[in-house]
C-alpha cells in the first residue's frame, strides 16, 4: 500500500507533464515545427503577420527582384495561387530587397495577385529563418506547423505540386 505522500507526489508528477498530444509544437523552420511568428507591411504598408493565415495552407516564398530564379518561378507561383486560393491556400512572398519600388514594378508587371511583404532589413530572413539560399519556400499546415521545405526555384503550377496542394487541401 502506498504512503499518502507517495501517492501526492505521483499525482503531482502525473499533473506536471503535460500529455504528449498538448504539448506546444517546438517553434523553428525544421518540418513539424511552427513556423516562426513574424509581422511585416505589405506594399500598401498595411501589416501582415503569418499568423493571419491560420486556417490556411500557406505556401510562404522568400525572395527578391535581384535573385533571377526567384523571379522566374514568380509566374508559376501566381498561377498556383489562382488555382487553388478559392479552396483555402494561400501564397504568402516575402521580399528581402531594399526598396519597395522595383518590388511595386515587378508585381504590376507580372501581375501577382498574392500579398508580397517587404523584410527590408531581412530580419525575418536571416534570423527567424536561418537564411537559406533565395528563392528559399515553406509549406505551412491550417496549424503553422511547417510540413515541407524548399531551397531554390520550382514550377509551383505543375501537375505534381498541384496534387501535393490539393491533397493537404482535402484534409481537414
Amino acid at each position: 500500500m502506498r504512503s499518502r505522500s507517495s501517492s501526492i507526489f505521483l499525482l503531482f508528477l502525473f499533473l506536471s507533464v503535460p500529455a504528449q498530444g498538448m504539448r506546444e509544437p517546438k517553434t523553428g523552420i525544421e518540418v513539424g515545427n511552427l513556423a516562426p511568428s513574424f509581422e511585416l507591411r505589405n506594399l500598401n504598408g498595411e501589416k501582415i503577420a503569418l499568423t493571419d493565415y491560420r486556417g490556411k495552407i500557406v505556401l510562404l516564398n522568400f525572395w527578391s527582384t535581384l535573385c533571377v530564379p526567384c523571379t522566374a518561378e514568380m509566374p508559376s507561383l501566381n498561377k498556383l495561387h489562382l488555382t487553388l486560393v478559392d479552396k483555402g491556400f494561400q501564397v504568402l512572398a516575402v521580399s528581402i530587397d531594399t526598396s519597395e519600388k522595383p518590388v511595386k514594378m515587378f508585381v504590376e508587371e507580372k501581375k501577382i495577385v498574392f500579398p508580397v511583404i517587404m523584410d527590408n532589413d531581412k530580419a525575418v530572413f536571416f534570423d527567424d529563418f536561418a537564411g537559406p539560399s533565395l528563392p528559399a519556400s515553406y509549406l505551412i499546415d491550417r496549424n503553422g506547423i511547417i510540413i515541407e521545405t524548399f531551397s531554390g526555384p520550382r514550377v509551383w503550377d505543375s501537375p505534381d505540386m498541384r496534387s501535393r496542394i490539393s491533397k493537404l487541401l482535402d484534409k481537414r
